[in-house]
């Protein structure tokens, strides 16, 4: 876990990013992996409690992996949200050949969102533990098409 002093250095390097990030149009947003997650959110609560401001880009599967619930995190930090990233899992935390074949609750996810009237961007990302099966454009075509169905996104 990052000292406080690691935790203000990040969050000097960020305020002085932010705005140049802002001069060309760009909004910084912070992605998380496991790690910045776990241990009760210490890296990101740390981060959020020197720039409590600082816009998201959280992704999902990650949270997953590190114990935390996507709704939660969702109806918590969502006004901060202004993207994401999209991947499933199966039951034995192996990723899924596409989004929706596996256990996310994705339908809790897109409530959740709209609740928050989320307006962001969103990446569908495949990850695979194995060789996909079907041809990765099939794999994008069908995860694609979950998403916009399940989100009711156009």
């Amino acid at each position: 876990m990052k000292t406080e002093a690691e935790l203000d250095a990040q969050a000097d390097l960020l305020n002085k990013i932010i705005p140049i990030c802002n001069n060309y149009g760009i909004v910084l947003n912070l992605h998380n992996h496991t790690y910045e997650v776990q241990n009760e959110m210490h890296d990101l609560k740390g981060t959020l409690a020197r720039i409590p401001d600082i816009k998201l880009g959280p992704d999902l599967n990650w949270l997953v992996r590190a114990g935390v619930d996507p709704v939660w995190f969702i109806n918590t930090y969502g006004k901060q949200m202004v993207y994401m990233h999209i991947r499933d899992q199966g039951a034995d935390h192996k990723w899924t050949e596409t989004v929706g074949s596996g256990v996310t609750d994705f339908k809790a996810i897109a409530q959740a969102l709209q609740k928050q009237e989320f307006s962001g961007r969103a990446a569908i990302e495949l990850a695979f533990d194995n060789p996909p099966v079907n041809p990765i454009r099939d794999d994008w075509k069908n995860s694609l098409q979950y998403v916009k169905q399940t989100f009711n996104w156009v």
